[in-house]
């Protein structure tokens, strides 16, 4: 065995801390060196001999040196011991392979699993893909250790564990002390794999401690059932139940899942805490900061969203393998559900009481809704751009260490390609498009999200959106007294939406037809008193409108580009953020579920699930409907405000759909945009001489009166709703307006089309 001289702890948390205090102070003739990934600890260790930030309050021996360069750590020293968070582990080694020698002793205190090529690895097949030259030597160190009572030189147990006995019983001698006494094993993989699984019900022991009426007879429940799923998990390995029940496996576990020290349950409590957390209201301070710097109060309303992609980090890649083992584990993948997918916590209670009952309460449990937010309602939408970028970002890179790595960059550089030459490409966009590499990715992706963001985004005017709606109702006035007819009906559940509002963010969603159809939406919300949303304004809008219509709060939405990626995420995006902080918007989703509406959809569908998950908000949904006596200006040209306003429109709005009923099962979301065409067809409001000119255009453009009317009473049997009318008075009125505006002409008994063209728009209009 080889005369220590220098020992290497790779990371500076509390427990890499703590083994270092606990080493210098029990060997104080070994030069200990700290690695540190932030400059400021090594720097606090250096000169203030204490981690203020991992280990406050405790004094470190002054043997302890820290740097925050690796060369410098591990050249040099006999013993090596790796102390990071297992995400970063196989990244470090990577970097620390060129300096590590076969002659050290390589051990490790991380716990947990590497994800490397699709591969869920345990650590020190992790270490030994990244370093070679340590194979067959790495030594696992792991037990029931909290670095809060070994830093205070409380009794402590740990094991040691390697293939290598001399590896194993260098770093035992090294570790052993007073308060410490290390045993050593062959089976290294008891060792770390026992260390490992116990983290995730450490957790859910956080988790259901911070629940209403959860205590002590419930967590005695969770111990029995998670050990039982370790020892089925362990199994894999190779590892026996006797071993799963040393103090690597069960004696951590207790501890970990019990102690107020434990890092992991205090983790499970602050995830219940953000689950639990009601929506935030601006109170009067807030408001004001709002105006001089409303990022600030974004950033605050957030809350700490990255704990719930921290838990499930945890736990997936034995969610992963226990899926590729077919091992059931239902209370590991009950914690699973309320991390990822923000299952509600009874979820996991339940699971815990009656294991067996999994399968049925997964499909019964929807999501955890806190209470709806407040007070940015008014706020621009361009305020969020650098949020919302940032957001969209993650869809094309991830951050690996300090580097960052592009996603499928291939995939999205093909899909970026095509649109090169497409007319509505600006020149600012086609030069990010056309320069675009893998060196220069992430940069490219964040450019461009930016130029998508500026053009989507609304800039919202409360005061210029009153001044709109003024000026609409003035031009209605102003056309009665002009002998220009226009009139606007509102009718549907707008009773019910009002009570919807004070527990939900409103979602419109319409099937537009023409691009000014948003103007009388938002005339019959403001006429119906229903929250004012952020809508939905083409791109083909004439640009002169266009700005207005941003100033009152509406967003662009080029359908040209929804088959883009980065255009459609940062769409989604920005619907999702707006929705996810109380904001009520308006899209415009085709009733097509081909060709081209499956990117309008797939926006749609990726902002509403990412809104939801993201911000635990409830959303109500409201497919309302806009139906027109004349067929709309069509807006090119010079056409007028009053010209776009002169007309019979119906504006009808259906009950609430409450989206997280739609969380119970998985995908359930996806069916909703037929959902949404279903309540369309049955509800929107059919004027009779849409039917009429249906029956026209299906018998060659002129059949018999008697004839429409039994064509008629088919349709309406057919179609599965209730109309305002009998077959024979839709058929009467609707040759009455065909006749009076000249579209078609009665001979006898037979209708006959003058304008085809006008038929068919109106026949095009139902089914």
């Amino acid at each position: 065995m080889r005369q220590i001289k220098k020992v290497s702890i790779i990371g500076a948390g509390s427990w890499g801390t703590a083994v270092a205090k606990s080493i210098a102070e029990s060997k104080p003739h070994l030069n200990v060196v700290m690695w540190a990934y932030e400059k400021a600890v090594a720097v606090s260790i250096n000169t203030r001999h204490e981690n203020t930030e991992f280990l406050p309050g405790i004094t470190l021996p002054t043997a302890i040196t820290a740097t925050n360069r690796l060369e410098e750590a591990v050249t040099g020293s006999t013993v090596v011991i790796l102390a990071t968070p297992s995400k970063a582990a196989y990244e470090v080694c990577r970097r620390m392979s060129a300096f590590v020698s076969r002659e050290m002793y390589v051990g490790f205190l991380t716990k947990g699993f590497c994800k490397i090529d699709g591969r869920v690895l345990t650590i020190s097949q992790a270490m030994e893909r990244a370093m070679p030259q340590t194979a067959g030597a790495i030594v696992a160190i792991s037990g029931p250790s909290h670095a809060e009572e070994v830093c205070r030189r409380f009794h402590t147990c740990l094991n040691a564990g390697s293939m290598s006995e001399e590896a194993r019983s260098a770093i035992a001698g090294l570790l052993t002390s007073e308060w410490i006494q290390c045993r050593t094993t062959e089976d290294i993989r008891a060792v770390e794999v026992g260390g490992t699984l116990k983290n995730p019900a450490a957790i859910a022991a956080g988790m259901i401690s911070a629940l209403p009426r959860c205590g002590d007879n419930l967590a005695g429940a969770l111990m029995s059932e998670a050990l039982r799923e370790m020892i089925r998990l362990g199994a894999v390995f190779g590892i026996s139940g006797e071993s799963m029940i040393d103090i690597s496996g069960l004696g951590d576990l207790v501890a970990t899942a019990l102690s107020p020290h434990s890092r992991n349950r205090r983790f499970g409590r602050d995830i219940a805490g953000q689950i639990m957390k009601k929506g935030d209201t601006l109170n009067l301070w807030d408001r004001v900061v709002l105006r001089i710097r409303p990022f600030s109060v974004i950033e605050r309303m957030s809350g700490k969203l990255h704990y719930l992609a921290e838990g499930a980090y945890a736990i997936e890649p034995l969610i992963e393998l226990a899926e590729k083992e077919q091992i059931p584990i239902p209370v590991y993948r009950a914690l699973y559900e309320v991390l990822l997918h923000k299952k509600d916590p009874s979820l996991l209670i339940e699971t815990i009481k009656d294991p067996e009952r999994f399968d049925d309460l997964f499909f019964s449990t929807k999501i955890q809704i806190a209470d709806r937010r407040r007070g940015l309602e008014l706020i621009k939408g361009k305020v969020f751009k650098e949020h919302i970028i940032d957001l969209a970002m993650e869809r094309f890179v991830s951050r690996k260490g300090n580097a960052m790595v592009p996603n499928q960059p291939d995939d999205v550089m093909a899909s970026l390609s095509e649109f090169r030459g497409y007319a509505g490409t600006a020149e600012d966009e086609k030069r990010i498009i056309m320069s675009i590499n893998r060196e220069n990715y992430a940069d490219s992706m964040r450019a461009l999200a930016s130029v998508y963001i500026e053009e989507i985004s609304d800039s919202f005017s409360n005061r210029v959106k009153w001044m709109m709606i003024f000026f609409l109702v003035f031009s209605r006035i102003a056309g009665i007294f002009m002998r220009r007819e226009g009139k606007l009906v509102v009718s549907g559940s707008v009773d019910e939406l009002r009570r919807s509002c004070g527990s939900a963010t409103i979602l419109y969603a319409a099937p537009f037809v023409n691009r000014y159809d948003s103007i009388f939406a938002m005339m019959a919300i403001a006429r119906a008193r229903l929250p004012f949303p952020r809508f939905f304004v083409d791109a083909g809008v004439p640009a002169r409108d266009r700005f207005v219509l941003k100033r009152c709060g509406g967003y662009t939405v080029d359908r040209g580009k929804l088959a883009n990626t980065v255009y459609r995420e940062t769409l989604a995006q920005y619907i999702s953020t707006m929705a996810g902080y109380g904001v009520p918007m308006l899209y415009v989703l085709s009733g097509s579920s081909t060709g081209s509406g499956n990117y309008e959809h797939d926006a749609f569908i990726s902002a509403i699930t990412d809104s939801m998950y993201r911000h635990a908000v409830e959303l109500a949904l409201v497919p309302f409907e806009v139906s027109y006596l004349d067929r709309p200006k069509d807006g090119e040209g010079a056409v007028s405000f009053r010209d776009i306003v002169a007309n019979v429109v119906w504006v009808n709005f259906s009950s609430p759909i409450f989206l997280s009923e739609f969380t119970k099962q998985p995908h359930m979301l996806m069916g909703i945009p037929g959902v949404i065409a279903g309540i369309w067809e049955k509800e929107r409001k059919v004027f009779p001489h849409y039917l009429l000119c249906r029956a026209l255009v299906d018998n060659d453009y002129a059949m018999r009166h008697s004839d429409a009317v039994e064509f008629i009473k088919k349709y309406m049997r057919r179609a599965g709703r209730r109309f305002d009318y009998n077959p024979a008075k839709a058929a009467r009125k609707g040759v009455r307006y065909l006749e009076k505006n000249g579209i078609a002409a009665v001979e006898g008994d037979t209708i006959r089309v003058n304008d085809r063209e006008q038929v068919a728009f109106y026949a095009g209009l139902i089914p």
